[in-house]
Parts: structure tokens; C-alpha cells; sequence
């Protein structure tokens, strides 16, 4: 099987055949840890669902150069797209759950700041602390994608509060869905029953480890969220967004 690396889409030049592996930890992966060499094949990505066959031809100092041999559509995006709005989260948590979520196939991240959330950006350290975060979080979604063999890299949005994030306008959502822990309201099965039309996009809000306030509930249904509830058991935050985002996969049939 052949490697898989993303690109920024300006490192390719389809008119020259040509492409170029510019990141440094890219290239120490390709030098050092896979010791691919000259004439090696690679597969190359450029996010936006092209995928190109590649040959490396030379390595220079701070990168590789590679022929490109070909190129085609890739194919394993669902139609269907989910982006989870999921809260902050202490340790790896956060982490685990744009790995799991990326490799399942959700479209993109909303972290979310609620009044229960652990983990809060420093207001000291400004927006430095911010563009660390999202840099982070943004390679651990790339790394999932190159795993999981997608053809998009999932976008992980700016840090935002629960509150700011009702403020939006979220039209463009078919289905806006918030979960919470030992609620009586709707099933999964009874909102997927109700849908009368199609739906293309969805967004599901997680709480933090302590859940949502009576307030933040309010605020969101508010905003037209729908409670959503899975059952008697209670789930780890970062695994509610894996649990709903597989079972509206199976129910569009996204899993074929």
C-alpha cells in the first residue's frame, strides 16, 4: 500500500507533472521513517478530494520533489455532512475525538467553550495559545485523514463559546441536534423517523464532562436545536459524537 500525504494545493503543478513535499515533518517521515527513495511511489493529496500518483524523483535539503504520473477524483466522502460542535475537552479527550470522528468520516469541528468546560483558552496568552491549539488540532485531523484514506481534510473552525456559537446563523443546517446525558425527550430512532426531507448537513452539539448547564439547554433550543438522547447509559464526551455520527451514516447509508 502505498503512502499518503496531504498537500497545500500550491505545492502541485499538474501542467509540469511536477510536486513538491515541503513540510518538514512530511519530509523527515518520507526520509528518515519510511526511507523511501529515489523511484519510490507515493500517493499524493491535495484535500479537495483529487488524488495524484507520484514518483519521488530527487530529495533536497528541506524537502522532496516528486514526478506526478497521475491523477483522478477520489471517491470516499459521504454525502452526508456532520460537524460536531464538541466542547473542550481535558488530557487527549479532545484529541481521541478528532481522530475517531475524522476517521469515521464527519465533515468538520466546531470546539466549543461551555460553562462547564474544563479546558479554557489562557486570556494571558492571548492569541498565541489559540493558533497553537488550532495548528494541533488541525494535524491530528490530517494525520486521521491520511489514515483513514479520505480525500478532504476536515476543517477545525476557530475556538468559540456556546454562546457565541447560538449566535450564528445555522440555517444551512437540516438538522441541528444538542445531546443530553439522561434526558427523557427524543430517541435517535424518534428524530430519525420524523425527518420528513432530505438531509445534507448536520451538526451535533456535545457537552463537556459535566454536561450542559439548564441555562446552555435553553439557549440552544433556543437556537433550534433539537434533544437528542442515547439511552440509559451515559457515554464519555468524546464518544458521543462517534456513536451519533455512525448511526446517521447507517441510516443514510453512508457505510456501503
Amino acid at each position: 500500500m502505498s503512502c499518503r500525504f496531504f498537500l497545500n494545493q500550491n505545492e502541485f503543478n499538474w501542467q509540469e507533472q511536477k510536486a513538491s513535499v515541503s513540510n518538514p515533518e512530511q519530509t523527515h517521515k518520507i526520509k528518515n521513517v519510511l526511507r523511501l527513495r529515489e523511484n519510490d511511489q507515493l500517493i499524493l493529496l491535495d484535500g479537495k478530494g483529487i488524488l495524484y500518483n507520484a514518483q519521488i524523483t530527487s530529495f533536497y535539503s528541506r524537502g522532496v520533489q516528486c514526478r506526478l504520473l497521475s491523477r483522478r477524483s477520489v471517491n470516499t466522502e459521504p454525502g452526508l455532512k456532520i460537524t460536531i460542535a464538541q466542547s473542550l475537552l481535558k488530557g487527549s479527550k479532545f484529541d481521541y475525538a478528532l481522530q475517531k470522528n475524522t476517521e469515521i468520516g464527519v465533515f468538520e469541528f466546531i470546539p466549543v467553550v461551555c460553562e462547564r468546560s474544563v479546558v479554557r483558552p489562557d486570556p494571558l496568552e492571548g492569541n498565541r495559545e489559540l493558533e497553537n491549539k488550532q495548528i494541533r488540532f488541525q494535524k491530528i485531523v490530517q494525520d486521521a485523514s491520511e489514515q483513514s484514506e479520505r480525500g478532504i481534510v476536515p476543517v477545525v473552525q476557530d475556538i468559540i463559546s456556546l454562546v457565541d456559537l447560538c449566535k450564528l446563523n445555522l440555517t444551512s443546517y437540516d438538522l441541528k441536534l444538542i445531546c443530553l446525558e439522561r434526558s427523557k425527550t427524543n430517541g435517535i430512532r424518534e428524530i430519525i423517523n420524523s425527518i420528513q426531507d432530505k438531509v445534507h448537513k448536520v451538526l451535533v452539539l456535545i457537552g463537556p464532562e459535566g454536561g450542559f448547564t439548564e441555562n446552555e439547554i435553553k439557549l440552544a433550543l433556543g437556537a433550534g436545536f433539537t434533544s437528542l438522547s442515547l439511552g440509559r447509559r451515559i457515554y464519555r464526551s468524546e464518544t458521543v459524537g462517534t456513536v451519533i455520527a455512525s448511526i446517521l451514516f447507517f441510516n443514510f447509508n453512508e457505510l456501503q
